[in-house]
């Protein structure tokens, strides 16, 4: 009897000494698995620009929470394959300087990378146990300092674009399938968080290529315009050249007037350069140049390369512009590419109607902090149905439109830092109109 129950309370004291282990694994688990929803949310609310500093931040976490020493990210260029070491966090007094190092250039883990560019996991718990053909990964290992590492494949709609490893400095790591688990749920997070950053950037390639089809388009309809504007100042130094010819096979050239001649020769010149210069520059590739930007000299530019156009299509042309207008912050080119859009876009909708054709461009100071530029027709207006829809991507009520014109003008603006809005006119026609903040 004594003997049973101590046999009993000796197998009670098993269980209660085996209890703070299971009860320790319990709440390792919970931890881990509140740090992987506090990632995955972490990743859900951060904005693009900020995803890299959060996986920074993340790394340290997560190699902290693990006891191992080191986590590296490399990540494969969707043009060129390359992979390329992009995010590294390290324990103190381990080597963090490899960012945005190719691993082409190191050369190191050739075995790997090709279990990784397989979609496989690598996962050593020592450097022992990799096989024959993996003898260059173990010494490169052994030369970085790695014990024992685990590589996972971090990939996008099923496509590998790089991995995430971490690694033991200092001692060897066993690795339990838990553990294996949990990191291919991180690498999946990290997946998403890539697969945001390349999305985000294929956008802003795409609206880059939109702009410019836009923007070659409208040459079309500037061509008119440009040759007419040519014309004035080439004709006008053709003329005076003719003068200044006629003036010195004279026997007493009036060398006076033949200065006159020149000067103005010169300043048509230059007159010819600029108005070349203006119009190339709306049909430039590149990023947007942000400067001091004076509105009244820019609305100028729009006249100058409408009012032929204007007087083509019987249009009455006006611009009613504040006088001392403050300067904005912005892109000369696209803040001109988008007015242009708007008063192109007001020429064809009087073009369309059987009424008066006035299109009118202004500009007022609207309080201290704002400038608002409007352009205003007597064209066939806008149907109360399609006002909301004015300003979507490929949205068009014209039988040969992209709908792409006013989707970007609104690109434009709002990278301004400005609004946009269209009304309709109390009598015939719509207003379109565009706020932009005063620059400071």
């Amino acid at each position: 009897m004594v003997a049973r129950v101590r046999k009993a309370q000796s197998t009670s004291g098993a269980r209660a000494a085996r209890r703070p282990d299971t009860a320790s694994q319990d709440r390792e688990a919970i931890s881990f698995e509140e740090l992987l929803s506090e990632l995955s949310t972490a990743f859900v609310r951060v904005s693009v620009d900020r995803i890299d500093d959060e996986i920074e931040q993340w790394l340290e976490r997560i190699v902290l929470a693990m006891g191992v020493d080191r986590s590296t990210i490399v990540q494969v260029g969707p043009a060129d394959r390359v992979l390329r070491i992009s995010h590294v966090w390290a324990r103190q007094g381990f080597e963090t300087e490899w960012r945005e190092q190719e691993i082409r250039e190191l050369g190191i883990f050739p075995w790997t990378l090709g279990r990784i560019r397989a979609g496989e996991s690598v996962v050593m718990s020592r450097l022992e146990d990799f096989p024959p053909e993996a003898s260059k990964d173990r010494e490169s290992l052994r030369q970085v300092g790695n014990k024992s590492i685990a590589a996972i494949p971090v990939k996008i709609g099923g496509t590998v674009v790089g991995a995430a490893s971490f690694g033991a400095l200092r001692f060897e790591k066993h690795w339990s399938e838990q553990e294996v688990q949990r990191l291919k749920l991180i690498a999946e997070i990290f997946g998403n968080a890539f697969e945001r950053i390349r999305a985000e950037a294929e956008i802003r390639r795409l609206s880059e290529e939109l702009r410019h089809t836009s923007q070659v388009m409208t040459m079309g309809e500037l061509t008119a315009s440009l040759a007419h504007e040519l014309n004035q100042p080439l004709g006008a130094i053709l003329n005076n050249a003719k003068a200044a010819r006629r003036l010195l096979v004279t026997k007493t050239p009036d060398l006076k007037e033949i200065d006159y001649a020149l000067d103005d020769i010169i300043r048509d010149d230059a007159r010819a350069v600029d108005i070349v210069k203006n119009v190339r520059s709306l049909f430039q590739r590149g990023e947007a140049k942000m400067a001091t930007v004076d509105v009244g000299q820019l609305l100028l530019v729009v006249d100058r390369i409408v009012r032929t156009d204007a007087r083509t299509k019987e249009i009455s042309w006006s611009m009613g512009v504040s006088d001392s207008l403050p300067s904005v912050r912005g892109d000369t080119t696209h803040l001109t590419q988008a007015v242009l859009n708007l008063v192109l876009n007001a020429f064809d909708s009087v073009s369309e109607n059987h009424g008066p054709r006035e299109v009118t461009l202004g500009a007022r100071l609207e309080d201290p902090r704002e400038i608002r530029i409007s352009v205003c027709d007597s064209g066939k207006g806008i149907e109360p149905s399609v006002m909301p829809r004015l300003f979507d991507p490929f949205f068009t009520t014209k039988s040969t439109g992209m709908g792409m014109g006013l989707t970007i003008v609104r690109s434009i603006i709002e990278n301004h830092g400005g609004r946009i809005w269209a009304t309709q006119n109390p009598y015939r026609g719509a207003t379109f109109e565009f706020a932009l903040p005063v620059s400071e």
